[in-house]
């Protein structure tokens, strides 16, 4: 390319601002700040720097991504959801652009934040220190909240500077709530959701089931997995640097940066969001490994070290999230073996314990993949198919032991409500976050297990409970992405 077509690109990529001068002025927070880990007493604030206030456009170029094979130098074909060990990335833009220029990314900057916070209509501003944001952390800082209370709405702004000297700061405001102490009786509104992917939002400023689920004013928020799709579309992220730019892209679209800033979420990893369809501890794709793809999972959703957990909300609420990952047997279905594991005997023991210590009027155990299904038979994946067959008998038997237990899965693409009909085990399926992500069954092909089976759409789950003068119901309810109301029960 002559220099005259050089100046001419660097000219367009300055007007569009996807390269900026070195003396450019001034930090931003274009993906927002994510509300998380949030108990009765303590909350972290995840927050990131960024180079511009908003993403780059759309229409900006994409990077080209190319792999060859190590051994013998040739050209490997990128197909979706498949993992390419054994190759050697190459990512190219075009001239005069850098992949922070790529279309709807967001790329980071250093300088600091902090996190200003206070009850809801109270005057005096509690304050987090300044921590730095490096390019090497991705411009991410999280701040913990600690000593707050329990039950409480809080406010918050999350502010980012240069640095020490900059008098100027970029000021983003939120809101959260406290989970009430277990030995309170309260409504409670919930909502969970899955299988999000760039490729197929269904508005221009990304996923109409975020504005769905803030009218409804949950308490808090689940996210069981694929937050992105890092082995799909036109960019299949084989680096740390390209999946950092699918987390970005993501969260900075509009409805997502509005909807985590102003409820309290938690977050679940599965497979597409750490590495690629279906992977497992020995996976490896490009540059990543499976731990780097969990290292950079925790960098974005500031993900505690265990990843399985429990916590209450109230008095009627016990809310369990299950790690469908890291305890899987790796390369089992190379290497089959009698019973191989999917959470593992450690998970399982630690789930027989807390639920039989819980006191909650109602336990929820939110899963990445189905317990009960049904499946299709060409997955292999979870405990509806017969590859851990073994281990799911063992644990629908655990859960069925309890009446007043309600399973949720993420993962599938379709919408159901199934009983496994040995234990009547009870399990809802989300569904996709939006209809062109559907897919994978049919309405017209239910099984006895189904009691309510939607497919060809998008949507969510959301739980409501509700004291009453015996105690407490809580309603199950699947919505479409608009929040219509397709399925309820109540319990």
């Amino acid at each position: 390319m002559n220099n005259s077509k050089r100046l001419f690109n660097l000219l367009v990529a300055l007007t569009l601002g996807l390269v900026c001068p070195a003396a450019a002025a001034g930090v931003h927070q274009a993906t927002g700040f994510k509300v998380v880990n949030v108990t009765s007493t303590a909350a972290d604030i995840w927050t990131r720097v960024t180079l511009r206030a908003a993403a780059n456009p759309a229409d900006a170029p994409l990077p080209r991504v190319e792999a060859f094979e190590v051994k013998t130098g040739k050209p490997v074909a990128l197909r979706e959801n498949r993992a390419f060990p054994d190759t050697r990335v190459v990512v190219q833009m075009p001239d005069g652009l850098d992949l922070g220029g790529a279309a709807g990314g967001a790329p980071a900057a250093t300088g600091q934040t902090r996190v200003r916070f206070r009850p809801k209509g109270t005057a005096a501003w509690s304050e987090t220190p300044w921590q730095h944001a490096r390019l090497e952390q991705d411009g991410i800082a999280v701040h913990s909240l600690s000593g707050i209370a329990p039950g409480t709405h809080y406010e918050l702004v999350a502010q980012a500077r240069r640095d020490a000297d900059d008098r100027e700061t970029d000021d983003q405001p939120g809101e959260f709530k406290t989970a009430p102490l277990p030995e309170h009786r309260g409504p409670v509104t919930f909502c969970v959701m899955t299988c999000q992917q760039y490729e197929h939002l269904d508005r221009p400023d990304g996923l109409a089931i975020y504005p769905a689920m803030g009218a409804l004013k949950p308490d808090f928020f689940v996210n069981t997995g694929d937050a992105v799709y890092y082995d799909h579309g036109p960019v299949i992220a084989l680096t740390s640097a390209l999946a950092r730019y699918h987390w970005a892209r993501m969260f900075a679209l509009p409805t997502l940066r509005d909807f985590h800033r102003n409820y309290t979420s938690f977050f679940m990893k599965d497979d597409h969001d750490i590495l690629s369809n279906d992977c497992g501890p020995a996976t490896r794709s490009g540059e990543l490994s499976y731990a780097e793809g969990v290292r950079l999972f925790r960098e974005q959703t500031a993900l505690p070290q265990k990843a399985s957990r429990t916590f209450r909300w109230g008095r009627d609420l016990q809310v369990w999230l299950m790690e469908g990952r890291d305890d899987r047997t790796p390369d089992w279905a190379e290497n089959p073996g009698p019973a191989p594991a999917l959470w593992g005997r450690d998970q399982i023991k630690w789930l027989g314990e807390t639920l039989a210590a819980s006191t909650a009027t109602f336990r929820v155990i939110l899963t990445t993949v189905p317990v009960v299904g049904p499946d299709r038979s060409n997955k292999d994946d979870n405990y509806a198919n017969v590859g851990f067959a073994v281990e799911g008998k063992e644990v629908r038997e655990l859960l069925g032991r309890y009446p007043n237990l309600t399973v949720i899965t993420g993962d599938r693409h379709w919408q159901y409500v199934s009983v496994d009909p040995a234990t009547s085990l009870n399990e809802w399926s989300v569904g996709p976050s939006s209809a062109s992500h559907a897919g994978g069954w049919e309405e017209k092909t239910p099984r006895p297990e189904h009691r309510f089976l939607r497919t060809g759409e998008g949507g969510f789950f959301s739980g409501v409970i509700t004291p009453t003068a015996t105690g407490a119901s809580l309603e199950l309810r699947l919505h479409d992405v608009q929040g219509r109301v397709v399925y309820r029960e109540k319990k």
